[in-house]
């Protein structure tokens, strides 16, 4: 070393493994993933207009145009503030705006469409008038002969009338209705009873599964007494027997309508 050279300086060791270059940007990625899961996850509680601010920061600070849930929602239908990503059950039509007509055909077509493949095998019946909707279960494809019993297929069939019944305020009368062939057996000493457990047995499956009001429920054993055909002939006599589900709007009926609807229904006589 010549004199007045100044001393060359030691590099400084740097203690342990050194980071690879890649590992920076690993923990980028990462860091961008977290960040993503926790906005998808406040997504799913957030309102509306949170959700449009923090997507319209999102789309500036990446610079491009991201694919907003919120331009494919039409403007005078908005999404609730609930959890937008649950599923949300369709909510029946109130009286407030609708007359009765609105609410028993937003009934009416909803058993149509739920129950197609059931009304077209003859499993269930669907009649409906200006104030009155009717679901008929006819006997030979509800109960064995002179049985209260309702056959396997008939069980979750009924529970699905309930549920879906359960969404509307309506009163809601089961009658059991049996042919004019006497029965006399040890379970059962007249049309009477059968009809009345049959009929119970059907309302016992509206209610296991549904929301359904039993306040606004009845169970009406009939007997013979309302055939709605000849019970002069076999095909007749199938044809009365049957469980009817007759349902009727509840605001703009009153509770004494309900038992004279019973018998003056043409329809259901």
């Amino acid at each position: 070393m010549s004199k007045g050279a100044l001393p060359e300086k030691k590099k400084k060791e740097i203690k342990g493994t050194p980071i690879a270059p890649w590992m920076v940007t690993f923990a980028d990625m990462m860091t961008l993933l977290l960040v993503f899961f926790v906005l998808i996850l406040s997504f799913s509680t957030m309102e509306v207009e949170k959700f449009r601010a923090v997507s319209m920061a999102l789309q500036n600070s990446f610079g491009f145009q991201m694919m907003n849930p919120l331009n494919m929602i039409p403007v005078d239908n908005p999404p609730r503030t609930e959890n937008i990503i649950a599923p949300i059950k369709p909510e029946p039509p109130t009286t407030e705006n609708t007359g009765m007509e609105n609410q028993l055909d937003s009934l009416g077509n909803r058993l149509q469409t739920n129950f197609i493949d059931e009304i077209e095998r003859g499993l269930i019946i669907v009649e409906q008038d200006e104030d009155h909707i009717i679901i008929r279960f006819p006997d030979d494809a509800a109960f064995g002969s002179g049985s209260d019993w309702l056959e396997p297929q008939m069980v979750p069939i009924i529970q699905r009338v309930g549920d879906l019944i359960s969404d509307f305020d309506m009163y809601v009368v089961v009658g059991g209705h049996t042919d004019n062939i006497p029965i006399n057996s040890e379970r059962y000493r007249s049309n009477w009873e059968l009809s009345s457990a049959r009929a119970t047995s059907v309302a016992h499956e509206l209610t296991w599964m549904s929301d359904l009001n039993e306040e606004y429920l009845y169970v009406v054993g009939n007997g013979d007494a309302r055939p709605i055909a000849s019970n002069a002939t076999p095909e007749g006599r199938v044809k009365n027997r049957r469980v009817d589900i007759l349902l009727m709007e509840r605001d703009l009926t009153e509770e004494r309508e309900v038992f004279q609807g019973i018998q003056q229904i043409p329809t259901y006589r």
